[in-house]
């Protein structure tokens, strides 16, 4: 079954112990902060922090003549180190995502209870075009002389915000309906990142690479559409409502 289904006694609410919670407030009276000062000093802090610290990642050289780093008297092309970055994202981003949806396919199949509320053949599907998303832009990188290896700092931070989603999905506790939520978090990115894609590469003049990723993009839009549906549906079955 799923969660709503099965009430059970919830031991995190204050209002449900009242004078421990009184106690807990008056504790903050009677054991203050050891060092002076607001919140506002973890601010000044962070920004000591940003002035010294080093940048989250890199750019990587090309690996060929042809790279997208254009060098030029010491610099750099910006329009070609920014696609050099959004293609590093992209790419560690459809990889987590073959990893969500392997990931959901194997909760969606084992869930007590739960099956029949996704399409099976068709979340096999988005997995295998999430995986062909990622062998395009692996092609790409390689295409304009980069290592499609390399992590970019947009791969970096990509890489760290995908966490919690795969969190989710890959905890036992959680039903069928809690990890569409997740997925329906990846794919709202994921289509805004395939957009955002298509209008760089075009502008830069790369559009035999535009065309392949409003190709990939469409799909993607597909993905959104399904799951959202996916979503409602559930909730609604959950809630008794016909839908």
């Amino acid at each position: 079954m799923t969660a709503p289904a099965k009430p059970r006694m919830n031991l995190t609410g204050s209002k449900l112990h009242p004078d421990l919670t009184k106690e807990a407030v008056e504790a903050t009276r009677e054991f203050p902060p050891s060092s002076p000062g607001d919140e506002s000093r973890i601010v000044r802090v962070r920004a000591e922090y940003m002035a010294h610290g080093e940048p989250i990642g890199s750019i990587p050289l090309p690996l060929s003549p042809r790279g997208v780093v254009k060098a030029g008297k010491g610099s750099a092309d910006d329009g070609a180190l920014t696609l050099t970055d959004r293609l590093g994202e992209r790419l560690a981003f459809e990889r987590s995502g073959v990893r969500l949806y392997e990931a959901f396919l194997g909760k969606a199949v084992n869930a007590d209870g739960q099956h029949g509320l996704v399409d099976l053949d068709r979340v096999q599907h988005f997995l295998e075009e999430e995986h062909e998303h990622f062998q395009l832009l692996a092609q790409c990188v390689e295409q304009l002389g980069g290592d499609p290896t390399a992590v970019t700092p947009g791969a970096n931070v990509v890489a760290v915000q995908s966490i919690g989603l795969v969190q989710v999905m890959t905890d036992p506790r959680t039903t069928v309906d809690q990890c569409l939520c997740a997925l329906l978090t990846a794919e709202l990115v994921d289509k805004d990142g395939w957009e955002l894609l298509t209008a760089l590469t075009r502008g830069l003049g790369h559009n035999d690479m535009a065309r392949e990723f409003e190709h990939a993009l469409l799909q993607e839009s597909e993905h959104l559409t399904t799951v959202r549906e996916w979503v409602k549906s559930v909730a609604m079955k959950e809630a008794g409502i016909a839908s």
